[in-house]
This record gives structure tokens, sequence and C-alpha cells, in this order.
């Protein structure tokens, strides 16, 4: 059972509301255009298999990724260096929509590709110091169905959870990034490929 009681506010869902917030918004754009992203995302974009040393040996990153930046700003986590691309004009298009529903600029996207129930994300948070210290994150999922859980990192009666469906956006809104983790585990269903764009500003020096 998910701790915070969740509510609707107009046409989003109101996930979290202590130490940040956390909205979300099904069938949030045109779902023909969302559509046609999803399939020109999975053959388009440069997905590119990451790498990581834990205690001393080198695995995959259980998932695919991008990095795109309007400013060549590059990006780093789990001491992961992404130089930027240039955003493809259907992820650009995404973003436009999204800033003017929303409010919020962004400048940079981090894309995710889960192929399969076993490509996932641990806990962590978007907290990196190239977003600063104000840190708003606009999450668009498109394809299949994935569980989203959130946990506060000092607080453990304050928890909740999402189905992302094809098509969704969750706005994780400040300061949400400095007392929350966020996870997307693996699962056993037989489940099929799953993209995230994960819009957020840089604030960083450019490459």
């Amino acid at each position: 059972m998910d701790a915070i009681a969740q509510r609707c506010v107009g046409s989003r869902l109101r996930l979290i509301d202590t130490d940040g917030h956390a909205d979300y918004y099904p069938s949030f754009l045109n779902s023909t255009f969302a559509d046609e992203v999803f399939h020109r995302a999975i053959a388009n974009i440069r997905w590119r298999q990451e790498r990581i040393v834990l205690y001393g040996k080198s695995l995959e990153v259980p998932r695919l990724s991008a990095w795109f930046s309007r400013d060549g700003h590059s990006y780093t986590y789990s001491n992961i260096v992404h130089e930027p691309q240039d955003i493809p004009d259907f992820v650009d298009a995404v973003r436009l929509q999204i800033e003017d529903q929303t409010g919020f600029s962004f400048n940079s996207v981090l894309a995710n590709l889960y192929e399969n129930g076993r490509h996932s994300v641990g806990w962590h948070a978007d907290n990196e110091i190239e977003l600063g210290s104000a840190v708003t994150i606009a999450s668009f999922s498109l394809g299949a169905k994935r569980k989203l859980r959130m946990r506060h990192r000092f607080r453990r009666d304050l928890r909740s959870s999402v189905i992302l469906e094809h098509n969704s956006l969750l706005l994780m809104g400040v300061p949400m990034q400095d007392y929350w983790l966020h996870e997307l585990p693996k699962t056993k269903k037989e489940v099929g490929p799953r993209v995230n764009f994960s819009f957020r500003n840089v604030i960083g020096p450019s490459t």
C-alpha cells in the first residue's frame, strides 16, 4: 500500500505533496503524435549501451540511453560522461509541448530505452551538480507500462507509486530531488519496449 493518499487536481494526479511535488498526467499529448514519436525514437535514436564498474566488475547498465542538449551541455552520472547530441526534431517537438503546458523550460533531455522487463533503473535522485539546486524534471513515457516507485529519504512512512502509461507525463517539482528517491524496478512480466524522455535544465558549462 502507498502511504500517501493520491488525489486528482484538475487533469492530473497528485502523487506527492510533501517536500516537493510529483504530478502524473495521463494521455498527455495527441495519441497519434505520441505513437509516432515512440516508433521514431526506437528506430532513429543512436542508443548506447553504457557500462559501470561495481565492486571492481564492469557491468552493463540495464537500459540503453542517449543524451541531447540544445546548448551543448554534457552530463555525468554514475561516473558516466554523456557527450551531447543535437535534439532530434521529433523530441524537440515534445519538449515544446511540455513547456507550453507546464510553464517550465528545459534545455536538455536524457533518453532511456527499456527493451524488456529486465531493464530497469535503481533507487536514485536526479540531483547531479549540473542541474543546480532547484531541479524540475519532466519525465515523458512511451510504450509499455512500467511501475515507478518513490520513497522519502528520511521518513519511512512516506512512499508512493504509479503505473507509467504510454503517452504520460510525470512532473517532479522543487525540492523533490533533495528529499525523495525513485526507481523503475525489474519485472518478471512479459513487457515490450518502453522509451522515456527525462527533460531537465542543465546550468553547467557547455562542452
